[in-house]
């Protein structure tokens, strides 16, 4: 087969010369032929969801000529970017703006928690039958288990999940070996202790000695029954990983978060989101590819502006830039890929409670590092913020971006244990202008 030569600069230049384009346009279509060069398999993702339903109308994306009943309390402050504005409830992460990347046009067509969760984190839309959107995503890995499952392993878990399970964080069919090792405990709290990494001075030894001749039988008993089934297998691995985490210090010590300063910590915020986004980036720092931090109680269904100016999002404000200016002042932004993203938005009308319902037709997230060009607002939706009007954004676009901004085809298909075909992004077009 041969080989295509490869497009320069005074290729482009020629043939954007021919087809009439601009310097400006000749520009961009180098940058994003760059892009699709790039290696990108080195670099990580921390992805922070949002649990219950970010309002992009109070946050990114607010409305200041509508009705009071739509607009609601906040108002448009300037960011560190010229022409972009935010809330005034999130005054911290204007000043990063440049940092960041808007996706106002985020879309989709279930406004159930579960289904929003399952398409959000795996993009494949939650099919009938017997969905649990809380435990088992049996209808499609989410992207964690994905990037577990393409990438190479290392000495931390290649997907890890705090402070607990994510819902529709499963691996489905890919089998437990590439599920989230989930911390299941809170950063921020004074007693808190990572399960199944560490054991009692007293017993250590033993029970190590004890799990590993466990294992080495698990192992037998694989070559001595003939026909072993894909569960065991995963199982094995699974328990092989764990084994592996208690019996290395460096492991075990890059899950102590007591290391970090205490001025550092306090950067962050003293509180279950800034402590988990700290402890995500010593995560990736320590090789973990992928880190998911669930953030919750965000379902402002009533008291929606109390919550979010006394409750919410003082934590969020602080922890957000916190993160991206620690990655960035130790190198690691360019190479961490930063997801904040929900299931869904809220509804431009308040309702009789002070509170907003769920609305997925319309909401926005946000991304940042790993290459993304900062500093930009991409798509948008109608005065009352209720539509997209420009450059529609769907789940499954998000996780085809996400998969190429960590060098992982988006294309590829896995394949279940009987053989049939799935698609990673089920279809989903990658947001190439994150990156040009």
């Amino acid at each position: 087969m041969t080989q295509q030569p490869k497009t320069n600069r005074r290729d482009f230049i020629r043939m954007g010369s021919i087809a009439g384009l601009g310097m400006a346009d000749i520009m961009r279509m180098q940058q994003l032929c760059a892009s699709e060069d790039q290696d990108r398999s080195d670099i990580n993702c921390i992805f922070l969801f949002i649990v219950g339903g970010m309002p992009h109308q109070d946050m990114w994306d607010l409305k200041p000529e509508a009705p009071s009943e739509i607009r609601g309390d906040f108002k448009k402050i300037s960011t560190n970017v010229p022409g972009i504005q935010l809330s005034d409830v999130i005054p911290q992460c204007a000043t990063v703006m440049d940092k960041m990347a808007i996706l106002r046009s985020m879309t989709h067509d279930d406004s159930d928690h579960g289904r929003g969760f399952h398409v959000m984190m795996s993009g494949k839309k939650a099919g009938a039958g017997d969905f649990n959107g809380d435990q088992n995503n049996n209808q499609h890995p989410c992207i964690g288990s994905m990037v577990s499952h393409m990438g190479e392993p290392g000495l931390l878990p290649p997907y890890i999940s705090l402070p607990n399970f994510l819902n529709s964080g499963g691996p489905s069919f890919l089998g437990p070996a590439h599920g989230p090792f989930v911390i299941d405990s809170d950063p921020a709290a004074p007693d808190f202790s990572v399960r199944d990494i560490a054991l009692p001075t007293s017993v250590a030894t033993r029970r190590g000695q004890l799990r590993h001749l466990a294992l080495r039988q698990i192992n037998q008993f694989e070559q001595d029954v003939e026909r072993v089934g894909q569960q065991v297998k995963s199982f094995d691995t699974f328990y092989n990983k764990a084994y592996n985490l208690m019996a290395s210090k460096e492991a075990r010590e890059a899950f102590d978060i007591g290391k970090e300063p205490e001025a550092l910590r306090e950067s962050y915020g003293m509180t279950s989101i800034g402590q988990c986004c700290l402890l995500a980036r010593r995560m990736v720092e320590g090789g973990s590819r992928f880190v998911a931090v669930e953030n919750g109680h965000w379902d402002t269904h009533r008291k929606h502006t109390y919550s979010l100016k006394e409750l919410l999002c003082p934590a969020f404000d602080q922890a957000i830039p916190a993160l991206l200016n620690d990655l960035e002042q130790r190198g690691m932004l360019e190479k961490t890929l930063v997801v904040v993203t929900t299931e869904f938005g809220r509804t431009p009308r308040i309702n009789d409670l002070a509170g907003r319902d769920h609305w997925p037709n319309a909401f926005s997230i946000v991304m940042a590092g790993g290459g993304v060009q900062g500093g930009q607002v991409i798509g948008a939706t109608d005065k009352q913020g209720a539509e997209v009007t420009d450059r529609p954004i769907t789940p499954q676009d998000m996780v085809a971006t996400v998969l190429y901004g960590l060098g992982i085809d988006h294309k590829k298909v896995l394949h279940t244990p009987l053989g049939r075909p799935v698609p990673t992004a089920d279809g989903g077009n990658i947001v190439r202008e994150l990156f040009a």
